[in-house]
């Protein structure tokens, strides 16, 4: 069985919508933050795409998908990213995510994820699940995270992961794709799922990645000089080191990109026009 939570009015394919209202795709009135009427251990796929965000008790909603799942099930999620001035204060919005969500719903300490993405963290563990926590192991398959247009362009993967982790309004969207584990799973068969998957996702999200302008060379608006406390954390795997003195350089900071790059914390000055 295939299932698309909150399906609203874009069912997707070959799943059966579950919505509270009635939409001429609805194949099941329902509102997801009561039990699924599913016995256990039936459903291969889930799509809940921009839906989980409106759940009143996330935990709740995600134990009961885990119950009605079969072992090996791949449930896609697509909601806001949390760190979005706009997402923070959607007065309908009752759950926010990020790149540290997932870590809350398996107590797996290993994950395919890189380091990089959720670097700022005080655990090094995966897992951030506590011990009398709702019964649940959803891993992480593939993260993905989708940037404002100003962001499209000119930075490299570990320069968005800084960016995006560090200051709000890089990212607006985050898109989970995650395995459903009831049996035991080792790390090799996650990174081979990771690798060699088939991932089905909305066809909006096809949409904007083809929209998104190429990594191309331009000109960017932010840089990330200020952040060298985090790349050094990063590098040397230890707790946040003092901010350096000013004008020291980290040993492996990028040179600039083009000769009007300056630290992310100047802004750009304009000379009024002389007649």
């Amino acid at each position: 069985m295939r299932i698309d939570l909150g399906s609203g009015k874009r069912k997707f394919k070959h799943c059966i919508g579950i919505d509270r209202i009635a939409y001429p795709d609805t194949d099941l009135v329902h509102d997801f933050n009561r039990p699924l009427p599913f016995e256990d251990n039936s459903v291969e796929f889930v799509m809940a795409s921009n839906s989980l965000q409106y759940a009143d008790n996330l935990p709740s909603v995600l134990t009961e998908l885990y119950r009605v799942c079969r072992h090996k099930a791949i449930v896609c999620i697509v909601a806001p990213y949390a760190h979005a001035s706009s997402h923070m204060i959607n007065p309908q919005f009752k759950q926010w995510f990020n790149e540290h969500s997932p870590r809350f719903w398996t107590r797996s300490s290993e994950t395919v994820v890189a380091g990089d993405e959720y670097l700022l963290s005080q655990n090094s563990s995966w897992s951030l699940l506590e011990e009398d926590s709702l019964p649940m192991d959803f891993r992480v398959l593939r993260m993905e995270f989708f940037y404002f247009p100003a962001f499209q362009t000119g930075y490299d993967p570990f320069e968005l992961a800084l960016l995006r982790q560090t200051q709000l309004n890089v990212a607006h969207q985050i898109m989970y794709h995650l395995l459903v584990v009831k049996q035991p799973v080792s790390m090799g068969e996650m990174l081979l799922l990771s690798e060699t998957g088939q991932f089905e996702e909305p066809d909006y999200v096809k949409a904007q990645r083809i929209g998104s302008p190429k990594n191309e060379e331009t000109e960017r608006l932010l840089f990330s000089d200020h952040m060298e406390p985090v790349i050094q954390y990063r590098d040397a795997k230890c707790s946040l080191p003092q901010q350096p003195a000013r004008g020291s350089k980290h040993p492996n900071s990028r040179k600039p990109k083009n000769k009007r790059q300056g630290n992310l914390h100047k802004k750009r000055r304009y000379s009024p026009k002389r007649g």
